[in-house]
């Protein structure tokens, strides 16, 4: 493995830099701390807006699903891909959008006419998507879920409920999972994937707000909602794959997490840099020291994990092992680190971007409290470690 870039993909990513500093100037506000990647944030209609917008900038450079064949509107170069997200997530710029992550699903299972109906909105920034897989009594359990789909003439007529859809209020379409049929002989050979239209009849959601005081998720519910057949992903009953390949992808925003922890931790260096106690900067307290070094340790782990990752998925080697040691590594390190981190501000890190004695902009308060649900959110660390414990790694019986 030689986790160099080329000279040209140096090239690129000091456009991708260029280009971030051109948005920090024309876009966001001068005294910009960064948000979080997804569309968590963008629960604040502000921070919407501005993730609106650049990513139509990101699609009039053409940078929407650089991985992706150029007839469908790519580049076919991963290791541009890697380098923009990496970039973009670092310095916490909003526009980072799952419609990519589905346009994969797509393109790896779609029909081509799906391909060419789907693929090139996504690529033109022109929609959003959300994803449709937990239900009230599912979780991690995705092959348990309950929300039916029958078959019928011209079309498949979906009832029941999914809970913790993210995004699903500014969707397009959402890529959703449910049962085609339920006399299968083992639950997960009776699932179908549908792309769905967000606004369809019958279609009705309630927001769950989270502790840190936004409601980017919400409960679903589908009464007889019919979506049309040309809309089914895959085969019917073929669920399971296109499942599968999405854990892959899901699992692997490890990554994401902890490019973002590492901007949060930088900024925490700088903190305790500048500011003194006693007479003395916080940098030379020796606790203090040694945790931040630890942390440094963790956080380039995780990085290197995270090539290893990109180098086995441009190779098109199997990346369930280390997907779900990232997921879990990932979880880990961003929680550390916002715990360090309150620990370090004390009493100031409880205070929003709102006070005016809020130090970090305030944003440890808020990290610290997302950061609780990253060892859940897109299946659990404990699922991670029984595939990581099982026959994807350390071969040990279940």
């Amino acid at each position: 493995m030689d986790f160099r870039f080329t000279e040209e993909e140096e090239a690129f990513r000091k456009e991708v830099r260029d280009f971030i500093q051109e948005v920090l100037q024309e876009v966001l506000p001068s005294d910009w701390q960064g948000v979080d990647p997804g569309p968590e944030e963008e629960a604040r209609e502000e921070v919407y807006q501005l993730a609106v917008e650049i990513w139509r900038k990101l699609a009039a450079k053409g940078w929407i699903g650089l991985g992706w064949p150029k007839e469908y509107g790519g580049q076919e170069d991963l290791a541009k891909d890697w380098i923009l997200k990496e970039e973009l997530i670092y310095r916490g710029v909003p526009g980072m959008d799952m419609a990519v992550v589905q346009g994969d699903l797509i393109l790896q299972f779609g029909t081509e006419e799906q391909k060419r109906r789907f693929i090139p909105p996504i690529a033109h920034g022109e929609v959003k998507y959300a994803i449709g897989m937990s239900e009230p009594n599912v979780g991690s359990e995705l092959f348990a879920l309950q929300l039916r789909a029958v078959e019928e003439a011209d079309c498949f007529v979906l009832n029941g409920q999914k809970t913790w859809t993210t995004g699903f209020q500014h969707a397009d379409w959402c890529v959703l999972y449910a049962r085609t049929d339920p006399n299968a002989p083992k639950k997960s050979l009776g699932i179908s994937v549908f792309l769905i239209d967000p606004k369809s009849p019958g279609i009705t959601m309630r927001q769950i707000t989270q502790m840190t005081g936004l409601a980017p998720f919400y409960e679903v519910f589908y009464d007889n909602v019919r979506v049309p057949k040309e809309n089914l992903l895959g085969e019917k009953n073929g669920g399971r794959a296109i499942a599968m390949y999405a854990f892959g992808i899901e699992r692997s925003y490890g990554l994401v997490v902890l490019h973002n922890a590492r901007r949060y931790f930088e900024q925490l260096v700088q903190y305790c840099k500048e500011t003194y106690t006693n007479g003395q900067p916080l940098a030379k307290d020796p606790v203090i020291r040694n945790r931040l070094a630890e942390m440094a340790i963790e956080i380039e782990v995780g990085r290197n994990l995270g090539d290893r990752l990109n180098w086995m998925t441009s190779q098109e080697i199997l990346t369930v092992l280390p997907s779900c040691q990232i997921k879990v590594h990932g979880a880990n390190v961003a929680q550390r680190v916002a715990s360090l981190g309150m620990q370090i501000l004390g009493p100031y890190g409880q205070l929003d971007e709102k006070s005016k004695w809020a130090k970090l902009g305030g944003r440890m308060k808020h990290t610290y409290l997302s950061s609780v649900a990253l060892s859940m959110a897109g299946g659990t660390s404990e699922i991670s470690r029984n595939i990581i414990a099982g026959r994807f790694g350390l071969g040990l019986p279940s």
